[in-house]
């Protein structure tokens, strides 16, 4: 059964393979290849704890990854055209919203990899720092320093009004289910902002004046995120009681293309290669 909903959703699944396996690991592999090449182990030491072969290698590693997942969307994109679209896997007519879910999923693996690699990057870090003395900021980090008071709160309304919705849809009977999950991912965003603010420098080499520039950029996204979920939840509300089921696939993917877009994308425009100080990674560096 063909609908307009169906030959929305093939566009926009598209759209999600490219943008999550190709477009953006494709900016995230030229910054590493240009910072490799502009600022090598041979004058900028302390930003490579393991030997300059470990770090081609991971990018060979990630770029044929998403290579990989890449074909396979491709590949899931046609057995839904021209298989399950026509089969007995979609009685209704309408194409399930779970391979826009576990697809996305699967795309975020590679992405996973680099956070754990960026972690121990940043242990290994610490480890051989030997440096004996630390600049310490002289006044407190506060959130508000780093993201408008407006913002913030406009997250927070945001929330509060996607719990609101769903209980006004439901004659004011809890979801629990639902709400359990937004309410968990709120916490999350906020131990990580916390982290983010309070938390010690991960990285020992880098300045107070990079650090900042990075904590507001990772506040920025994780407010983003908070804003686009609640939204998201409130459509999954309205779903469930108007029964917009032809709408579930495509809803799924523009939300993992929203994710994507408001995380990777918002840090790939805030922290600027440009703008960062490596010459604190350099041998006689200090960091300001």
């Amino acid at each position: 059964m063909e609908t307009w909903a169906n030959n929305l959703f093939y566009i926009i699944f598209l759209g999600q393979i490219f943008l999550t396996s190709y477009y953006f690991p494709e900016k995230i592999l030229a910054r590493m290849r240009y910072v490799l090449a502009t600022y090598p182990p041979s004058t900028h030491p302390r930003l490579y704890p393991k030997p300059a072969e470990y770090y081609k290698t991971g990018q060979a590693t990630f770029r044929l990854a998403n290579r990989i997942i890449l074909v396979l969307g491709l590949v899931i994109l046609f057995a839904i055209v021209f298989v399950v679209d026509h089969s007995s896997f979609a009685d209704d007519g309408y194409i399930s919203e779970a391979w826009p879910v576990v697809y996305g999923m699967i795309q975020f693996l590679p992405l996973v990899y680099l956070e754990f690699s960026e972690f121990n990057q940043f242990k290994l870090m610490r480890q051989t720092n030997s440096a004996t003395s630390r600049k310490a900021e002289l006044r407190p980090r506060r959130l508000f320093d780093f993201i408008s008071p407006s913002l913030f709160g406009l997250a927070v309304i945001l929330y509060l009004t996607a719990v609101g919705l769903d209980l006004y849809l439901h004659q004011f009977v809890m979801n629990w289910g639902q709400n359990l999950w937004l309410t968990g991912g709120m916490l999350f965003f906020a131990v990580i902002g916390g982290i983010k603010v309070y938390g010690r420098k991960s990285n020992p080499h880098q300045s107070n004046l990079d650090r900042a520039r990075e904590t507001t950029a990772a506040l920025l996204s994780l407010t983003y995120l908070s804003i686009t979920i609640s939204i998201f939840y409130m459509f999954l509300s309205v779903d469930n009681v108007y029964n917009l089921d032809y709408l579930d696939a495509i809803l799924m993917s523009v939300y993992f293309q929203a994710i994507v877009l408001l995380s990777i994308g918002q840090l790939l425009r805030n922290l600027k290669l440009k703008d960062i100080n490596f010459d604190v990674y350099k041998d006689d560096a200090v960091a300001a």
